[in-house]
């Protein structure tokens, strides 16, 4: 059986509370370790502090202030707006974004995933099914990295297409600050309620320059619009999520600086937020509502030190994820138990604890270098229960597993991830040569039980061990023309966990393979960034071509079970293209990418073959984003952002020719700032396009599909004390 997948009043509270209090402007709010003086983004996608703009290799980064300014508040809001990205938006903390078109589905794979996940550095993905893809708010945050191309040398497994690295602010000894937000916004077929937020950040200096705390607490609720016909509950899939961040940084000298990072974050659904195109475009339709409920919680503990100009690093944390979702499976069994509901119920916890160390040599000689180890440990478990009211009185007691409960199956995963990983530069004036790579080694060994009507005489899997290892090589040469001028070619690696074929009874006829082991990767990459007219204008442009093999796909069996099996190849070429202008009040900025990502070797399956030259998911030929700004300054800075995107026709899925239509979204912002605290109003997908995001496929009550959000107007105030 596999499926698919009172604080808010205290935190605007307190947000009143800080307003009362005199700031500088919002302008003036440093990002932590973001902003060079120079004005360039610093990011550690090498592992160490460099400028943005002398990275060889395809990373983008939006620092705090910038999402702050188009509003962003989660994934959807600003990796749609990332050259290189799709991001499936579907069930929240479940939805994935694909990097470069390296994806099998638009969606959540039962195998590890192609992206990879990090907060500070620290993994957040692990083997197999992901259990939550958490998607932090936006808030408080330094900035948010996106590397694209395989990441593996540096940042391990699940990094197969790039890495999304969201960097959040850490305490500062330096001076107490404080920053609040909160909004209200209304959308259409929310059946009049009204989506809010309350968000609140105190930084408090214990010992000057020494230690210090700081704590920021989100709640954010989104009003459905999805209405379930079944219940009678309209705009029935309202989305309560709430965050607790808290740090305290220790500086006893000079050379060191300890961290603690803990993190909460939890996401409660009311009912899912997909329509049943044959119920109705905003509607779907089941006996009860469905609720999903995610959590993820981390505690980390991070050293830094200065040995005479050798950085060392050591990251330790600790990782619990949860994820509790129940569907209506009553049109799929009500045979069994008629006239009753049937629930299934897919229970999921996973828990990571991780270390890594690594240690740099000072910067600045002709020969620089890194070298760290890794050590991952997850334990991961899967309940799955199947429910109906009274069921007992109609089934033999042989197939019951519980009180109404007539299947239980349990999935556990054991994993280990250990890497030794370097990289090292050789710097010949103008030219750079990097060279490095990931030597690592995973082991896995799950276990499953299945009992119940589906398995009156239990199936019972006591343990199957997966082993893999490898070596994923990088090398690179930079050649900087001038400080405004630089190109770039890189050739990568990638690789990630398989994924044993667990709980399917053997069927006559059909050989099922025992699961997965990493697929093979290879990016080949040239690139160029410009800067022109003064660094008014920023110009990057990235071609790209990836030959991937052995792909991980999930397929069908006869009998309808899906599997997991390495099949086929595929080659992707693409285009990448960033510009941004800045010519005082005015601004503007563009991303585009151009993806050309087919399967080269046909993929026989039970239903048929998936011929060569079929495009995979997530593959847009086009995605383009336009935002333009402009302040007409003054004591209120009265600021006018105009903001569009454009996704021409994807494909749905692997196995079938459904196809998502081309789309354009178009939203619009309008602020004044005063003294730290900004007013904006704004207007969501102005034209209330039905833009397709995602689908499961087809069920019982036709296909279904995930929207972008219809019309939404609102207006936001935001404060900051520095």
């Amino acid at each position: 059986m596999t499926s698919r997948y009172g604080l808010a009043g205290s935190a605007a509270a307190l947000a009143v509370s800080l307003a009362t209090v005199t700031p500088a402007t919002a302008q003036e709010r440093p990002s932590q370790n973001t902003v060079a003086d120079n004005g360039d983004i610093i990011v550690t996608a090498t592992k160490r502090n460099e400028k943005l703009r002398e990275i060889a290799g395809g990373v983008t980064a939006m620092t705090g202030d910038e999402l702050q300014q188009i509003g962003a508040q989660e994934f959807k809001d600003y990796l749609t707006r990332t050259p290189g990205v799709a991001f499936n938006e579907g069930p929240p903390q479940n939805s994935t974004a694909v990097i470069r078109g390296v994806g099998t589905t638009a969606g959540l794979d039962q195998g590890q995933g192609t992206t990879g996940y990090f907060i500070n550095e620290i993994a957040l993905t692990e083997p197999g099914y992901a259990i939550v893809v958490p998607d932090i708010d936006a808030f408080d945050v330094a900035r948010v990295e996106v590397l694209r191309g395989p990441q593996g040398s540096l940042f391990g497994s699940a990094s197969l297409g790039g890495a999304i690295n969201y960097v959040a602010n850490m305490a500062d000894a330096s001076a107490f600050d404080a920053a609040a937000e909160t909004g209200l916004s209304s959308t259409k077929n929310a059946s009049g309620e009204l989506s809010y937020r309350a968000k609140a950040m105190v930084n408090v200096p214990i010992i000057s320059d020494k230690l210090a705390a700081r704590v920021t607490v989100t709640q954010r609720v989104d009003a459905g619009y999805i209405d379930n016909v079944g219940t009678g509950v309209n705009g029935a899939n309202d989305i309560h999520n709430l965050g607790l961040r808290g740090s305290i940084v220790w500086t006893p000298d000079a050379d060191t600086k300890l961290t603690y990072l803990g993190l909460y974050y939890r996401t409660k659904a009311d009912d899912n937020s997909y329509a049943q195109l044959d119920v109705g475009e905003l509607a779907r339709s089941s006996a009860f509502e469905p609720t999903e409920k995610y959590s993820t919680q981390i505690h980390s503990l991070r050293l830094d030190h200065d040995f005479s100009g050798y950085n060392f690093t050591m990251i330790g944390a600790y990782n619990r994820k949860t994820g509790d979702l129940k569907f209506d499976y009553t049109p799929y069994y009500e045979f069994i138990n008629p006239g009753k509901i049937h629930s299934f119920l897919q229970a999921g916890k996973s828990d990571t604890y991780s270390v890594e160390a690594r240690i740099a040599s000072p910067e600045g000689k002709t020969f620089d270098w890194l070298v760290g180890a890794t050590y991952i440990d997850t334990a991961k478990t899967f309940e799955e229960h199947l429910t109906s009211p009274g069921v007992g009185a109609v089934l033999d007691p042989a197939f019951l597993t519980g009180p109404d409960e007539y299947y239980f199956g349990l999935g556990d995963t054991k994993a280990l991830e250990t890497a030794a990983f370097g990289e090292a530069n050789l710097h010949l004036g103008s030219v750079t040569i990097t060279g490095g790579g990931r030597l690592f080694r995973n082991e896995q060994k799950r276990r499953v039980e299945q009992y119940g009507y589906f398995y009156p005489a239990g199936n019972v899997v006591p343990g199957y061990k997966l082993k893999d290892s490898g070596f994923t090589p990088k090398a690179s040469i930079k050649y900087e023309v001038s400080p405004d001028m630089m190109f770039y070619a890189l050739a990568s690696k990638g690789y990630r966990f398989g994924s044993p074929n667990l709980g399917l009874i053997p069927l006559a006829g059909f050989d099922t393979p025992a699961g997965t082991t990493s697929d093979s990767l290879w990016n080949y990459e040239v690139g160029t960034r410009l800067s022109l007219v003064d660094r008014k204008v920023l110009l990057d442009l990235t071609a790209f071509q990836i030959d991937w093999k052995d792909i991980q796909v999930r397929l069908t069996r006869p009998d309808d079970f899906t599997y997991g099996a390495n099949a086929g190849k595929a080659r992707i070429k693409g285009v990448e293209a960033s510009l941004a202008v800045n010519l005082g009040g005015f601004s503007y900025a563009f991303n585009g990418t151009y993806l050309d990502a087919k399967i080269i070797d046909e993929i026989d399956t039970a239903s048929g073959v998936i011929p060569s030259g079929k495009r995979l998911p997530s593959s847009a030929k086009w995605r383009l984003s336009n935002t333009a700004s402009y302040n007409f300054g003054g004591d209120m800075e009265p600021t006018v952002i105009l903001m569009h995107r454009y996704v021409s026709a994807s494909p749905g899925y692997l196995n079938d020719d459904t196809t998502f239509p081309a789309y354009n979204i178009f939203d619009a912002r309008a602020s004044v700032s005063l003294q730290g605290l900004t007013l904006t109003a704004f207007v969501n997908n102005i034209g209330d396009k039905r833009a397709v995001t995602f689908g499961y496929g087809s069920d019982l009550n036709g296909q279904t599909q995930f929207y972008v959000r219809p019309r939404t107007f609102g207006v936001q105030a935001n404060w900051s004390l520095r």
